[in-house]
């Protein structure tokens, strides 16, 4: 017998039929090319009995990663029937990863294939629909979107991370995504990504009143789309009722130094002590150092107050990073009252120096 590759569809489905006691929790084949075909014979390897066992092979599978191949709505149609069918009642599996393939070809099948998995997998808590074109059908995406979220909640409401980048959404399927978070007020779902998806200013202020709300999502990551200074201002506005989200990715969306001053007033607001204590101190907002003002004297700020601007957007972290300093509202005062705020005393900060620079904030603080 030949030796089988690790990380093959045949390693797999050799484990999946062998009658060695220790079927495999994880699998993991991506950007193999792999076809509807290969789904197929791996669909049947999961539903595969050992010897005189009813138990299925497929049974205790908890991850599934299928990422960048050719598989279209009639292969993962095959894969959620068969995880539908690994055991009596539920499956183990806690991680579903289809991204960039073609899963949506046909509409009705990719419905069919996502009720069957909900039903199926009450544990599932990560599914990764990346790269799928979901925005290329014919209502732009919208009823597939709320078709996810509705089995889900039908289902037991267990989903934690939801991918949907790279699928051309725009602002149509933006709104009714967040309209259908909001009605439905999901408890589960703590990571939503949505970048690359041409959302816009429309896209952006529904998403806004999904951030005021204080719902549990903790990261939403929104790069590569169009969300302009206007965006910007709309969730800004937003973060100051919210005390719950924790990421903000907002890199790479045309905003320039007038987005990130609002943002900055968000988690940074020093025109009072009143306001700089009530302002955000939960959320960090990474732009990756970009922003489009390519004149650094446009608009009337320079580099360097870009730079500095920048890091404020990350100043919630620090504790995160540096558990011995004080909460982040005694270092926001620390910083106001010494009138500049200077990162550099936290940038790659060597330990040794940790007690100097606590005895700094200690002073301003007062404790």
């Amino acid at each position: 017998m030949p030796k089988l590759t690790w990380g093959t569809v045949e390693y797999y489905i050799s484990r999946l039929t062998s009658t060695e006691n220790n079927p495999p929790q994880r699998i993991d084949i991506c950007n193999q090319n792999l076809t509807d075909n290969d789904a197929i014979r791996l669909a049947d390897a999961l539903l595969h009995c050992s010897g005189d066992s009813s138990s299925r092979r497929g049974s205790t599978l908890k991850m599934l990663r299928l990422r960048g191949n050719n598989i279209t709505s009639k292969g993962f149609l095959a894969i959620c029937e068969a995880i539908g069918g690994v055991a009596d009642s539920t499956s183990a599996l806690e991680e579903l990863d289809m991204g960039y393939n073609a899963v949506v070809s046909n509409i009705d099948d990719f419905a069919f294939a996502m009720y069957l998995l909900f039903s199926a997998a009450p544990k599932l808590k990560h599914l990764d629909l990346a790269g799928n074109k979901i925005g290329l059908t014919n209502d732009g995406g919208r009823n597939l979107i709320g078709e996810i979220l509705t089995l889900n909640e039908h289902c037991g409401g267990r989903l934690e991370t939801l991918n949907l980048s790279h699928n051309f959404l725009c602002d149509r399927a933006a709104i009714h995504l967040a309209e259908a978070m909001m009605i439905m007020d999901l408890k589960s779902l703590k990571r939503l990504n949505l970048s690359l998806n041409y959302i816009g200013v429309r896209g952006a202020e529904a998403l806004a009143k999904v951030v005021a709300s204080n719902s549990p999502l903790e990261h939403l990551l929104l790069t590569y789309n169009s969300l302009g200074d206007s965006g910007a201002e709309l969730l800004a506005s937003a973060l100051k009722t919210n005390d719950t989200l924790l990421e903000l990715n907002l890199g790479y969306n045309r905003i320039t130094s007038v987005g990130m001053k609002a943002l900055r007033m968000a988690v940074y607001d020093t025109s009072s002590l009143n306001s700089l204590v009530t302002s955000n101190h939960s959320v960090s907002i990474f732009f990756y150092g970009y922003c489009v003002d390519e004149d650094f004297n446009y608009r009337g700020c320079t580099k360097e107050q870009l730079h500095e601007m920048d890091q404020i957007l990350r100043i919630n972290a620090l504790p995160k990073h540096y558990p011995g300093l004080p909460p982040v509202p005694q270092l926001k005062l620390a910083f106001r009252l010494r009138q500049r705020f200077d990162m550099k005393y936290f940038q790659h900060i060597d330990r040794k120096h940790m007690p100097e620079v606590l005895r700094f904030v200690s002073a301003h603080v007062g404790g």
